[in-house]
């Protein structure tokens, strides 16, 4: 028995498994290793755990690609074994949109880096193999295949605990000054691309003025003071809240959660600077990324909250229009940053966002008027913008848009600053690339009457609360 929530298709037809919910059946694998020794090692223990059933073994790439091609699998597991298996059908099988576990035969094999998929180390483990085949499946693609020989490793000298321990995970706050320079616009296309290549989750810390609801179409009553009024202190306490209050970004997200903002003004004071840092420190033991869009008012009484939001994090986007009031606004807001928080200029990143060159000044010029080299520049995209609003879905999503590929760009930079990495997007290739096939991949719904829906939502979204 199977349920068909969890089995739909896109809009090109594709069908695509949704494993935000709980699987009734067990996961449809085709398997293409081409080697008896690895079938024997990883088969048997991944048939037994009841998760996976193994419908289909090719003997040859062809038959692969015919299997995924009539969509009989959910996932595939191939190796470079597997018999005439080559560059171009591992383009083909790319193509095909069924995620990929791929198992190269040789230590960092060139020839995987730019295939889709997630990519483990040769003779890994059964374990590793079922963790990747997860993360295949919840649409993650590994920027960078770090492939380890266990031959290489020298048991007399064991790995340090900073070398075992995994990367932290990176917390971006996205600022602005007063009025409206997009803010949230930035922190939603981020946190987006982001989740193409890790989990990543975008939280609403705007207290005087929070919108990510209304930009998604998302469930206002599951929100920031929602979770604070759970009054969370166990580790599995906060796990329960997290889970229940943040909410999965489309029908077949990319790996992006979001958290909306405290929905009622009267609400606001529930939400304590220390129970905002513990929260920050939660979400990053759960998260590769910890996204927070910062509201505006950073030196009030009243911005306690977004003064811990920018203290909590390794990097600052400052959100800055491009015309002369937004830049004025800008500068004001990076003023009070250095001279009134004490924060360092190392950690802010400016983003000139709505550029147009027809009406405002040269970047150098506003590079040198800001004192900040900008680390991004979105273009003035009135079309594409507006499009995505009225579809309340993200811009990154829409091919046609300049804006998307300006955001896009910002994404794979920020995940090369977190990684050590430099991001090659400008050939198509590396972290760009990867994010435009892990999106591309979306199944985003278009709800009939989704405005009015909004705008219901709106009015009653503090109805939870009071009935508690």
């Amino acid at each position: 028995m199977w349920d068909p929530d969890t089995d739909r298709a896109d809009k090109s037809g594709h069908r695509v498994v949704d494993v935000t919910n709980r699987m009734v059946r067990p996961i449809r694998l085709a398997v293409g290793l081409g080697n008896p020794d690895r079938e024997r090692a990883l088969l048997p223990w991944l048939v037994e755990s009841g998760e996976f059933i193994v419908a289909e073994r090719p003997l040859t790439a062809e038959q692969l690609l015919a299997c995924l091609q009539r969509e009989q699998v959910d996932l595939a597991l191939i190796s470079r074994d597997l018999h005439r298996l080559t560059d171009a059908s591992l383009r083909d099988l790319a193509r095909t949109r069924v995620p990929l576990v791929l198992l190269p035969t040789v230590r960092d094999d060139p020839d995987w880096r730019e295939v889709p998929g997630v990519v483990v180390a040769p003779d890994t483990d059964v374990e590793t193999v079922r963790n990747a085949l997860h993360a295949a499946l919840r649409g993650e693609r590994p920027v960078s295949h770090p492939f380890i020989d266990p031959l290489d490793v020298d048991p007399a000298e064991p790995a340090s605990a900073a070398e075992m321990s995994p990367a932290p995970a990176a917390v971006i706050a996205v600022a602005s000054g007063a009025g409206s320079p997009g803010r949230t616009t930035v922190a939603l296309n981020v946190a987006v691309a982001l989740g193409a290549v890790g989990p990543t989750v975008l939280v609403d810390a705007d207290l005087t003025a929070p919108s990510l609801a209304a930009f998604l179409d998302a469930d206002p009553t599951r929100n920031l003071y929602m979770l604070a009024h759970a009054e969370p202190e166990t580790p599995s306490d906060w796990e329960r809240a997290i889970d229940r209050e943040t909410q999965p970004l489309g029908l077949h997200g990319a790996g992006t959660a979001v958290l909306c903002g405290v929905p009622k003004p009267n609400m606001c004071p529930a939400v304590s600077p220390r129970f905002f840092e513990q929260l920050v420190t939660e979400l990053q033991a759960r998260y590769r990324y910890v996204i927070l869009d910062v509201g505006a008012e950073l030196m009030s009484a009243d911005a306690a909250v977004h003064r811990v939001a920018v203290g909590a994090a390794q990097q600052i986007l400052l959100i800055a229009g491009a015309n002369l009031v937004g830049l004025a606004h800008a500068w004001n807001a990076l003023d009070g940053l250095k001279n009134r928080l004490g924060v360092s200029v190392d950690r802010v990143e400016l983003i000139i966002n709505g550029h147009d060159r027809r009406y405002h000044h040269d970047v150098t010029e506003i590079e040198w008027a800001l004192g900040l080299v900008a680390a991004a520049v979105i273009p003035y995209d009135h079309d594409g913008v507006e499009r995505a609003l009225l579809a309340q879905r993200p811009l990154v999503l829409d091919r046609r848009s300049r804006a998307a590929r300006a955001l896009l760009d910002l994404a794979a930079c920020l995940h090369g600053t977190s990684t050590g990495q430099a991001p090659k997007a400008s050939d198509g290739r590396g972290v760009r690339w990867l994010m435009w096939r892990a999106l591309s991949r979306l199944s985003w719904p278009r709800r009939a009457g989704a405005k009015s829906n909004t705008l219901a939502r709106a009015r009653d979204g503090d109805e939870r609360a009071e009935l508690r």
